[in-house]
C-alpha cells in the first residue's frame, strides 16, 4: 500500500463521492450510461470549487469576481435541476 492509499482505495473514495453528489442533486434514477458523464462534470467542477473556497479565504477577493463565481455556481445548480427533470419526463 503507498502513502496515500492504493489505487482501489482512491477509486473507491471518488465512487463513494460520486454518489453522494449523485444523491444530492436527485440523480439517482440517471441511467447508467450517464453515469460517467456526471462524474467528468462533478470533476471539472471539483476545480471551480477550489477556486471558490480560494476567494472566500481571500480577503483581497473582488466583489465582482466572488459575485461570478456565486452566480456560476447557482447556474450549476439549475443545470443538475434541469438535468434531473429532463430524465423525469423521458423515463415517463
Amino acid at each position: 500500500m503507498g502513502l496515500f492509499g492504493s489505487p482501489e482505495e482512491k477509486a473507491a473514495k471518488q465512487e463513494e463521492k460520486l454518489n453522494k453528489m449523485m444523491e444530492k442533486y436527485g440523480l439517482e434514477k440517471l441511467p447508467a450510461e450517464y453515469r460517467d458523464k456526471v462524474k467528468e462534470i462533478n470533476t471539472e467542477l471539483m476545480g471551480t470549487g477550489m477556486m471558490e473556497a480560494g476567494l472566500k479565504l481571500s480577503m483581497s477577493g473582488k466583489t465582482e469576481e466572488v459575485l461570478q463565481v456565486y452566480y456560476l455556481k447557482a447556474i450549476m445548480e439549475q443545470n443538475w435541476i434541469i438535468i434531473r427533470l429532463l430524465n423525469d419526463l423521458s423515463t415517463k
